[in-house]
């Protein structure tokens, strides 16, 4: 049998994509139904239009918020709209330019600057305009990329971010990004030109969402971690005495749930547990008529600008309560331990998720601070546990 290859282009139609990306609604539609869903988070999809009106010139992007005081996009998000211009007789070119950038200033003279984005594209005089006039309206559609370069590696697009850090020698930083349409127009009486610029900033919030769901306390702690133990994280650290004592160490256990990717909006339970001698342990209780171990929990944040400047903030912190087993047992060879449960929320503070955009990092930590016994010389320092965590901001889908 022998088969006869066929030209392509002789069978199938010529096609020609759209100057405009269509719209698409979240329900169908007459004589359309739905086959399938995904689970997807409860908001729905914008459908009005954000105006900007600047001179003779006016900026309608769709698909947003009609009441938000800024359009929002997220990942790989197309920008879609159009310019509509008054003058158009006038009109010799139109043209549409994306900017992100990255700024950090610092007091002591320091600085970091770094462009994340920088699109231009002309919108009239299209190559098939064969001489004609500028419409009255010009569509647009754009797509913000992934991803940029730095020279030292790829990195994802950072979110839309201002932050004064006035306290940590002056810490400035910005992360914006800028529509333009810039309309160039011919004078009637000379060869000069102008050019209308209408500038529109919007916020850029990348989405993203955990691996897996966050398992909350259903029977207690210690009836958890036996019956799901691949649901919690365990990390450890080692709390020395001060060089003079003769006292046995301690350790510090900090579980959190195993996902250890966390949203904006999650509540995070976790359990801290002391354990060690006896001895070691009432070294932190010497007399019940002083004050006992001060433990506090926190989420902590830590911007990095460039190599060497970075600053720290806390931005949630723990209530805590005491769970069994206390420190019971006559005698000090014994080992026992002090329990510890508590919640974390993110809070108002906190507004985007982790990121790494190479000159610009924030990285997340829970923070566990034991401050040994007050009132009493303690044979113990002040100990510090970090654990590095990750902020998204959606949560694990439900449904």
């Amino acid at each position: 049998m022998s088969v006869t290859a066929l030209d392509a282009s002789s069978l199938l139609p010529a096609y020609t994509p759209p100057a405009v990306v269509p719209s698409y609604l979240p329900e169908p539609g007459n004589g359309e139904r739905l086959i399938e869903r995904a689970p997807h988070s409860k908001s729905r999809r914008a459908t009005g239009n954000y105006i900007k009106k600047c001179g003779r010139d006016t900026v309608v992007l769709t698909d947003q918020d009609a009441t938000a005081e800024m359009p929002t996009y997220g990942r790989q998000a197309h920008i879609n709209g159009f310019v509509s211009m008054d003058k158009r007789e006038l009109v010799l070119k139109v043209v549409l330019t994306v900017k992100g950038k990255i700024e950090v200033a610092i007091s002591e003279g320091e600085s970091v600057s770094k462009t994340v984005v920088d699109e231009h594209c002309t919108l009239w005089p299209s190559q098939n305009h064969g001489g004609s006039m500028c419409p009255s309206t010009v569509p647009f559609s754009t797509m913000l990329p992934a991803k940029f370069e730095d020279g030292k590696g790829s990195y994802p697009l950072p979110p839309s971010y201002q932050a004064a850090f006035i306290a940590s020698g002056g810490y400035n930083v910005k992360v914006i990004y800028t529509l333009s349409i810039a309309v160039v127009r011919t004078r009637k009486l000379n060869f000069m030109s102008t050019k209308n610029t209408t500038s529109v900033p919007f916020n850029y919030v990348p989405r993203t969402r955990p691996s897996r769901a966050i398992q909350p306390f259903v029977s207690g702690f210690f009836a958890d971690i036996k019956l799901m133990p691949e649901e919690w994280r365990q990390t450890t650290a080692l709390v020395s005495p001060r060089p003079k004592s003769t006292l046995p160490p301690v350790h510090i256990h900090l579980f959190i749930p195993a996902a250890e990717i966390f949203a904006l909006g999650d509540t995070v339970p976790f359990h801290v547990q002391l354990t060690g001698a006896v001895a070691s342990l009432r070294a932190f209780l010497p007399d019940p008529s002083h004050k006992g171990p001060e433990i506090q929990v926190s989420l902590l944040r830590q911007l990095i600008a460039g190599q060497t400047s970075s600053v720290r903030f806390a931005a949630a912190h723990a209530t805590l309560a005491s769970a069994p087993p206390g420190v019971h047992a006559p005698d000090s060879d014994e080992h026992a331990s002090l329990d510890w449960a508590g919640e974390l929320h993110c809070g108002p503070v906190i507004q985007v998720g982790s990121f790494d955009a190479g000159v610009l990092k924030m990285q997340d930590f829970i923070v566990v601070d034991i401050f040994p016994a007050a009132g009493t010389k303690s044979e113990f320092a002040r100990v510090r546990h970090s654990h590095p965590i990750r902020i998204v901001t959606d949560s694990w889908p439900d449904t």
